[in-house]
């Protein structure tokens, strides 16, 4: 999940300096004069800012795609040990099997 969370945040983060590539041409003949004398400032923004991202795409991750998950884990360890599905037959089966 974690993974997935880096790929995404690296993703937004590059869409949005392409964004601002794009808007700030007019600082390009000051380029050379700003990276030099602000680049712990730019440096540190930036991990700042992938950070954040990482942590807002895991928590939506978590929010959206792993809702409700441990009561629906729940439900189906309920379903396996009573017997109640023919798919929890099978999952019986192989616990039973590893037991042995």
């Amino acid at each position: 999940m974690i993974a997935n969370a880096l790929l995404a945040a690296t993703a937004i983060l590059l869409a949005l300096l392409f964004f601002l590539m794009g808007q700030l041409r007019f600082l390009i003949p000051w380029r050379d004069l700003i990276l030099h004398s602000y680049w712990h400032a730019i440096a540190l923004y930036s991990g700042l800012l992938f950070v954040n991202i990482v942590a807002t795409v895991v928590f939506v991750q978590r929010k959206f795609f792993l809702k409700d998950a441990g009561r629906k884990l729940v439900h189906f360890d309920k379903q396996i040990h009573t017997g109640q599905h023919a798919l929890s037959m099978e999952f019986a089966e192989m616990a039973t099997q590893e037991e042995e």
